[in-house]
């Protein structure tokens, strides 16, 4: 056996069991019928685990019940895990019913072998997307926020008109203070990028490839606080998160979910558009521009190149015809707008190309969405073949399929360091560039200094030389004044004598 495919096997530990056995740990969908299966789908449709996390009470119970647990009771931690458990034997049956369904094609042994496969692939792209999101650190209370800089007597002032009981100066540290600050500033500003610091908004920006890491000057906070209004977005975050009331119900009463005349409160209008978001024809057809899909019906001859035909018409026939439903519930349709802007920043679309309006948001996203899960189906198609392909030994295909991931892996490598390099490189060459200036204002200063020297100089001479001739000038007014007086006390002398 070749030495890599040890590793190979080490990392499958956990599911390799039952690649090529018969094992079935399916013991909670035994009871669960295609019927019960088949009726289930549709209130697991938008739902995964972590969804329960976010239900109060009464969603939960109210869950529950349709789910046909009687009278559900207990704290709501209990609740969850009632409804968590319900949601893993909807997702077993779903395994079960689709192996059933697929055995028939590929037989056991390859299934089996295809489906733990497909779960790697899936952890290894789950995880690489959450590594992508961890790269910014947590929040240093003492540099990130923006009391951070305020000194204690400032941040007891704060906390005390909010009224925070703080203690005596000796019984609070700084760090007791800026630990209470975060409790009544930090948590409850809305939204929460407006407690971070410059320096942290700007780490948070670089990190979604908004802006760049070394700016020739640095970024007043308005400008980035403007960024962070157009760009930032919490992973829970809908796009109709923040409808008003009035719009949550439009929404439904124009695709026909509720009556004009319903009166319904936030949380249950909510729950409804959640449910029924990704069904409804807008949803998904709001991502096509009127050219791509007259492009999409002429390619597949449902239309004439000439056909002269209105948009709502294109997208009726359109959605009648379009036969890809894994598509109809794809993530990005229920992003925010600042999530679709930043995802498109993510994947090289320069700012002035991003467009301002929704639709022209999702257009764009669709485009890179498309293309991202093409090449992963094209992946996916390739480890079929290699698994399904029974003229290999065991060994052998478990060595094709090696090699595939680990090609995956260097060619994921090789462009985090090219964008390492390219990161550094742009580092270095801001760093020189800086210098550069640096020397240039140095050398620019030192000649104006010279300059101001030499004119301080030339200005002191003839300060001296005028200063030199006004003294010789007064000297001889003083003495022509002298002159003049001694002429006037000798004449006036001699009349004083004529006269005695």
């Amino acid at each position: 056996m070749r030495p890599s495919l040890y590793l190979l096997i080490l990392t499958t530990t956990t599911v390799s069991a039952s690649w090529f056995g018969s094992d079935s740990d399916s013991k909670d969908t035994s009871s669960w019928t295609a019927d019960q299966y088949a009726s289930a789908q549709k209130s697991f449709a938008n739902i995964r685990e972590t969804t329960f996390d976010k239900w109060d009470e009464s969603r939960l119970r109210e869950f529950l019940l349709d789910q046909g647990i009687v009278a559900p009771k207990g704290p709501r931690e209990q609740l969850i895990l009632l409804a968590k458990d319900r949601y893993y034997q909807y997702t077993n049956a779903a395994s079960s019913f689709s192996a059933q369904a697929s055995t028939a094609v590929y037989g056991d042994s390859a299934y089996q072998a295809t489906q733990s496969i497909s779960s790697l692939i899936s952890q290894a792209t789950t995880a690489a997307a959450q590594a992508t999101k961890d790269t910014m650190r947590a929040l240093d209370d003492s540099k990130d926020y923006v009391y951070s800089t305020w000194d204690d007597n400032r941040l007891r002032s704060y906390l005390e008109s909010k009224g925070v009981k703080v203690q005596e100066k000796a019984q609070k540290s700084r760090a007791d203070l800026l630990g209470m600050m975060r409790d009544s500033y930090a948590k409850v500003t809305n939204p929460v990028w407006e407690a971070w610091s410059d320096s942290y908004i700007h780490e948070w920006l670089v990190s979604y490839n908004i802006l760049s890491p070394t700016p020739p000057n640095p970024y007043s906070r308005e400008f980035l606080l403007g960024k962070m209004k157009q760009y930032y977005y919490d992973v829970n975050d809908t796009v109709y998160s923040t409808w008003s009331d009035s719009t949550l119900k439009n929404w439904l009463v124009e695709n026909g979910i509720i009556k004009s005349d319903a009166q319904l409160k936030r949380d249950k209008m909510l729950r409804l558009i959640q449910d029924n978001y990704y069904s409804t024809t807008s949803t998904f057809w709001s991502a096509w521009s009127d050219n791509q899909i007259r492009d999409y019906l002429i390619d597949h001859g449902y239309m004439r190149s000439d056909a002269k035909v209105k948009r709502d018409d294109m997208v009726k026939l359109a959605n009648e015809k379009y036969t890809d439903a894994s598509s109809r519930t794809a993530a990005y349709l229920a992003w925010p707008d600042a999530r679709l802007r930043a995802f498109l920043r993510e994947n090289g679309l320069s700012e002035d190309k991003v467009p301002t309006a929704r639709p022209g948001l999702l257009q764009e996203t669709r485009i890179r969405w498309v293309q991202t899960h093409n090449r992963a189906d094209a992946l996916w198609a390739k480890i079929r073949d290699i698994v399904n392909n029974v003229e290999e030994g065991v060994e052998d295909r478990l060595w094709s399929l090696w090699s595939l991931l680990r090609g995956g892996y260097e060619e994921g490598k090789d462009k985090g360091e090219e964008g390492y390099a390219y990161g550094k490189a742009n580092y270095e060459s801001g760093k020189r560039q800086a210098g550069e200036k640096y020397a240039q204002g140095k050398e620019e200063g030192g000649r104006v200094y010279s300059e101001a020297e030499k004119k301080y100089e030339q200005g002191k001479a003839r300060a001296y030389e005028e200063a030199g001739k006004r003294y010789d000038q007064a000297g001889a007014g003083a003495q022509d004044a002298r002159e003049n007086v001694g002429e006037k006390v000798k004449t006036a002398g001699g009349k004083i004598k004529g006269e005695l």
